[in-house]
């Protein structure tokens, strides 16, 4: 999978420069008259992304002529004083776009992205790492071009107010632009644009680790994950935009290894089994144990196939511990899913609890029955 460049302005494009690049647009638009005729308009895909921005679009709408935020809703949401809301529909190209319009008649800007709906394979937390293709700058035809195209698509769903005046601003854009200046104020925006990104990704990288060690709840046995450590880190209230894929793998009487093979070569085949389900790991997965008997695998941005490749190459070497000490074989069955939904609740994991005892004081996030058990896709 390609990188992302964050000294470009146009390609393969990371959330964090999105979201830089939007701040800018959004502060250039809050930079204006009061008086000056300006069309804001913004696609937020999910309300939980518009709510972190919504005093800065409050103090955008008190001096815009017109400000349209877009997003996926079944109900139409609280929004500021004068920013007027379209509800999109999740099946439309629009849910999946990340775009931030400015256009007054002598200034223009625009950050304009499409979900890729995968993510940076280096990236160490799950937004950070989401990937978009489109484009940004601060040029005034780019940004007449973005809000003509934004007008037609929203249609009807713009109030014949609204619409008019949107048109209003865009009839009075007639003097060339200033392309000089747009290159030059762009070239510097561009530059510290990247250096931010960059001191934001390596302090990122720094303090993730201890950030993920205070937070998570571990298996004392195996070191992995629980799955509410797993939900703890995706961030139960985050917008549904990536999809999760979940390999699920059932070890059938590993809880009684202690009793059948005793304690010492039970830790050692446990930790084995761990071994092999954290080999393949990019810094946004998660390995996690459910009880006993169980584990997932949590892989956001995975397509389906990846999903089932990485299975597949779990089970064959799950299959093969049997040549590594303690030489103790391993039944191993193992299962694909996907799923949007936060938190993850894989087939109604964790509305039973399995037994904790002193002697085996597992953090337990859930155990499946056999019905459960069927639902997910065998392998």
């Amino acid at each position: 999978m390609a990188i992302p460049d964050t000294g470009v302005r146009a390609g393969l494009l990371s959330k964090r420069t999105l979201v830089v690049a939007s701040h800018a647009v959004e502060q250039a638009a809050l930079a204006g008259e009061r008086h000056e005729p300006v069309i804001v308009l913004a696609l937020f895909q999910r309300l939980p992304y518009f709510q972190r921005e919504a005093e800065v679009y409050r103090r955008i709408a008190a001096l815009a002529s017109v400000t349209v935020v877009g997003m996926v809703s079944d109900a139409r949401p609280d929004l500021p004083l004068g920013v007027t809301p379209v509800l999109l529909r999740p099946e439309e190209d629009l849910a999946r776009e990340w775009s931030v319009v400015v256009l007054t008649p002598t200034f223009g800007a625009c950050v304009v992205a499409i979900d890729l709906e995968e993510l940076d394979p280096d990236g160490v937390t799950l937004e950070a790492s989401r990937l978009f293709r489109g484009r940004w700058g601060f040029r005034r035809e780019e940004a007449y071009a973005e809000a003509v195209r934004l007008r037609d698509a929203l249609g009807d769903r713009v109030p014949p107010d609204v619409r008019r005046r949107f048109e209003s601003v865009l009839n009075s854009v007639v003097d060339p632009p200033s392309g000089e200046v747009e290159r030059r104020a762009e070239a510097v925006v561009r530059h510290l644009a990247t250096r931010l990104v960059d001191a934001r990704d390596a302090t990122e990288h720094a303090v993730s680790s201890a950030v993920d060690q205070a937070r998570d709840a571990l298996d004392p046995w195996t070191g992995l994950h629980t799955l509410d450590s797993v939900n703890a880190w995706l961030g139960r209230q985050v917008a549904d935009t990536v999809r999760i894929g979940l390999v699920v793998i059932r070890v059938p009487g590993l809880s009684s290894f202690p009793d059948v093979h005793g304690p010492s070569a039970a830790v050692h085949t446990e930790n084995n089994i761990a071994d092999v389900l954290r080999v393949h790991l990019r810094p946004v997965d998660r390995a996690a144990r459910l009880n006993g008997d169980e584990f997932v695998l949590v892989l956001p941005g995975s397509s389906p196939l990846a999903t089932q490749a990485v299975a597949d190459r779990v089970l064959d070497a799950l299959r093969g511990l049997h040549n590594t000490y303690p030489h103790l074989p391993v039944t191993a069955e193992v299962r694909v899913r996907h799923t949007r939904d936060r938190p993850i609740d894989v087939g109604g994991l964790g509305t039973r609890r399995a037994p904790v005892t002193p002697e085996r004081p597992y953090t337990l996030s859930g155990t499946f029955d056999e019905e459960e058990w069927a639902s997910f896709i065998s392998l």
